[in-house]
């Protein structure tokens, strides 16, 4: 909105899992073309790494700090860019002005996969490959939307503005901060709306889930035009945006995200109104969602899964407890709730508690406290397993990086160690 070794002392057991990777259409060429891009990554994981389940996530190394092929366009307002790659191998392109922090940027591409990662039924890659198609590119500008301090001409493509991307972990995520509320998942989708799903008036790869949004729209929206603003469950006390936004074509695309956001979350936290988005949108949360909207609850559910599947990164200035799991004493688990992986950033000696999901949990550099919680959980490491020393005391486990990389960490309720060389079962630690 605008608005194998150490086996004497351990009996390792080795785990193999398949690799994830984009996904395909029903058209048989499509899927050739994915299943060849399938095998290269797995080429590719498995010369780096001999455990094909270890993930390399994206990090600051990975964002270019030279703009000299961005485009002048850009490279006059942006410091840095970092490109998702299509499936047809194109980008869409991410760039960032010197007062977003990379962590930000990072963000933003992990709530960009997230969207373009296959769920259910969809199969995302025409979706991607129309947005790189059509050069979709996400900027990022110093200041907040509607400051006045962004030239027009800086805002060529999509924009999520740095005070509004509150990275997890950070005093605006942990307080949060509604003066920078997090409007990563609703302008990142608005890029994908515009550019890869289509809207009714401006078809892309998925008419069918366009119609679907718009049937949504018609159903919260008064029939009589005029009532627009003061009934319905959405729009409420906006009349004259919304009527802006009909005149623009953009009702679908600031309906739906309405609904993203408090299905994950987002505004349950929120304090001035009993309801979502500024108090124009009825439901507030995901039980909401699901009463009082269910057109939208539909689209959500069928094209997202229930949790963030991204690998959430913990700001780096983050001391104490990150907890995963709902506690209403501490308003910013409202939205941690729904991370499935997480890691500590930085070197703070920090803790992470997961939820009954199957987390993946990374710690940083210090000392760390890692619980898993419910679920079958993962702590993954930098190196091979001959470069850790372990040791077990109760229910806990000691690991300890002999190459100064992850510090020390204290597992509980964990149970798969992730190397680089291989997974190792805590049941078979003796």
């Amino acid at each position: 909105m605008k608005i194998k070794k150490l086996l004497g002392l351990f009996s390792v057991a080795v785990l193999s899992t398949s690799l994830v990777a984009c996904g395909v259409n029903s058209s048989e060429t499509e899927k050739t073309s994915s299943e060849n891009a399938e095998k290269v990554a797995a080429q590719k994981q498995s010369v780096r790494y001999v455990n094909a389940n270890y993930v390399d996530y994206v990090q600051p190394s990975d964002i270019v700090k030279d703009t000299k092929n961005i485009g002048s366009k850009y490279k006059k307002y942006y410091v840095k860019y970092l490109d998702y790659m299509a499936p047809n191998g194109k980008p869409i392109r991410i760039v960032a002005a010197n007062k977003v922090s990379d962590e930000q940027m990072l963000k933003a591409y992990n709530v960009l996969s997230f969207y373009l990662t296959d769920y259910g039924k969809y199969k995302k890659q025409n979706i991607a490959n129309s947005m790189a198609n059509k050069g979709a590119v996400l900027v990022m500008p110093n200041g907040a939307d509607g400051d006045g301090k962004t030239p027009d001409d800086a805002l060529a493509g999509q924009p999520l503005y740095q005070m509004e991307v509150p990275t997890a972990g950070s005093k605006w995520y942990q307080e949060n901060d509604y003066k920078h509320r997090d409007a990563a998942y609703e302008e990142i989708f608005h890029m994908v709306h515009d550019y890869g799903i289509g809207t009714t008036s401006n078809p892309a790869a998925e008419p069918k889930l366009a119609k679907q949004i718009k049937t949504g729209l018609d159903s919260v929206l008064p029939k009589a035009k005029k009532d627009w603003g003061n009934k319905g469950i959405w729009g409420l006390g906006s009349r004259e945006w919304i009527l802006s936004l009909a005149k623009e074509k953009s009702l679908e695309q600031e309906y739906v995200v309405s609904g993203i956001d408090s299905y994950y979350g987002l505004w349950e936290a929120y304090t001035e109104s009993d309801k979502g988005m500024w108090g124009m949108y009825v439901p507030k949360n995901r039980a909401a969602v699901k009463a009082k909207d269910p057109h939208v609850y539909q689209i959500i559910t069928s094209f997202m899964p229930e949790n963030f599947t991204y690998m959430e990164r913990i700001d780096s200035n983050f001391a104490g407890v990150f907890q995963m799991s709902l506690d209403p004493k501490k308003p910013y688990t409202y939205k941690s709730q729904y991370l499935q992986n997480a890691r500590l950033t930085g070197k703070n000696n920090s803790a992470l508690v997961g939820n009954d999901l199957d987390n993946i949990l990374l710690g940083n550099a210090g000392s760390n406290q890692l619980d898993g919680g419910k679920g079958n959980d993962v702590v993954q490491f930098s190196g091979a397993f001959d470069e850790y020393k372990i040791s077990k005391s109760g229910n806990k486990l000691v690991v300890t990086d002999t190459k100064n990389r992850d510090g020390k960490d204290t597992l509980t309720k964990v149970e798969i160690l992730r190397f680089t060389d291989m997974d190792v079962l805590v049941s078979s630690i003796k």
